[in-house]
């Protein structure tokens, strides 16, 4: 049975262009089947279809794969509720893709009304008019099936399958947050939409999607979602994003990137921090002070940001001892007296917030010798 079903397909190929959508259009037929073989095998036969340059564009294509991936997730939910043996993996795939092709489908059914003379037809207010087939029933099949998505969901995250819990849940939030979700009253609440959007950015984060992971937990921060560290997260995605630019060398990139970050939470310490590591990069550990130092006014407990400070002044001293190589420590020390006396609060204070941190006690640890080395007690 297998080989005969990859023959077909490899049949269909050398098929020419008017065979493909005929393939379809039969292909069609079959989706409405409730026989669990029969649909699976529609969806492994219209696979081709769906990136042929004749059907690629057609709606009927990715309705007849959309109409069969939900009617095999039906089908086996039927098998599970009668406790027949199903695979729960299987009816993830299935729904997961019947969403992705009706979604693919939705644009393509919009399409404008010709006259007999090829001109767009005109509503009373001067808009085009446009025609659907298959959109309502489309728009039925997806609302019906929210509960599911986000079931399946659920499934993926469990399994550690992040890839496909991020597309589930961002499925289920786009649709349930949709105007035809609106209209039919089956629109989720924000309280729901925005537990769904963390563990969209949660499993994108995983996959090291940090982009996408920083918008979704963005989205869910801004429905008020506050659980699970969820700005820890959103910061880290954000730093990996930045790391990536940075190693780029697209500084004025991350820059842009960090302002917005910071317009939308400017209470962040993390994002200052951020701030001040770019611009150390760019710039030297002058132009990083005050980013670092506005981190930690922010928030008086982030040690990270503490040490920086300490640290770039311990730079700044250092740079004076090599630019000076001639000068001898009794010159040097008034020079480098009021940067070590500003960094050593800071040090201190990085580490009673982090007893763990060994740079911030190795920093200070070499100022208070460099002070006592030059006389300083």
């Amino acid at each position: 049975m297998k080989k005969m079903i990859l023959l077909g397909a490899a049949a269909i190929m050398a098929f020419g262009a008017s065979a493909q959508m005929s393939l379809v259009k039969d292909l069609a037929k079959k989706a409405s089947s409730g026989n669990v073989m029969e649909l699976a095998t529609v969806l492994e036969q219209i696979e081709p279809a769906l990136t042929n340059p004749e059907s690629a564009n057609d709606v009927l294509t990715w309705y007849t794969a959309g109409k069969a991936a939900f009617g095999l997730y039906d089908e086996m939910y039927k098998m599970k509720i009668m406790q027949q043996p199903v695979s729960d993996s299987d009816m993830a795939a299935a729904l997961t893709s019947a969403y992705a092709y009706y979604q693919h489908a939705l644009p393509l059914d919009s399409v404008v009304e010709m006259d007999k003379n090829g001109m767009p037809k005109l509503n009373k207010d001067g808009s085009k008019k446009i025609k659907t087939k298959y959109s309502k029933e489309i728009i039925s099949a997806l609302t019906s099936h929210l509960n599911d998505i986000a079931n399946v969901g659920n499934v993926f995250l469990q399994n550690s399958d992040w890839a496909n819990a991020a597309a589930a849940f961002g499925n289920y939030a786009d649709l349930a947050s949709s105007d035809f979700a609106k209209a039919q009253g089956v629109a989720a609440p924000d309280s729901i939409l925005a537990e769904v959007r963390f563990y969209q950015g949660y499993s994108e984060y995983q996959v090291k999607d940090y982009a996408k992971s920083f918008y979704s937990l963005d989205k869910a921060r801004k429905l008020g979602y506050t659980d699970n560290d969820i700005v820890a997260f959103q910061t880290s995605a954000l730093a990996n994003m930045v790391q990536t630019m940075l190693d780029n060398n697209e500084y004025d990139k991350a820059n842009d990137f960090i302002d917005k970050a910071l317009n939308a939470d400017p209470m962040n310490a993390t994002l200052h921090d951020i701030k001040g590591f770019t611009a150390e990069l760019k710039d030297g550990p002058e132009a990083a002070l005050p980013f670092y130092r506005k981190a930690t006014e922010v928030d008086p407990t982030y040690a990270n940001a503490f040490f920086d400070v300490g640290r770039c002044l311990y730079l700044q001293a250092s740079k004076i001892i090599d630019d000076n190589p001639n000068l001898t420590d009794k010159d040097l020390f008034p020079k480098m007296k009021p940067l070590f006396e500003e960094a050593i609060p800071y040090l201190e204070k990085a580490t009673s917030l982090n007893p763990n941190d060994e740079k911030a006690k190795k920093v200070l640890d070499d100022i208070l010798y460099k002070f006592e080395l030059m006389g300083n007690k």
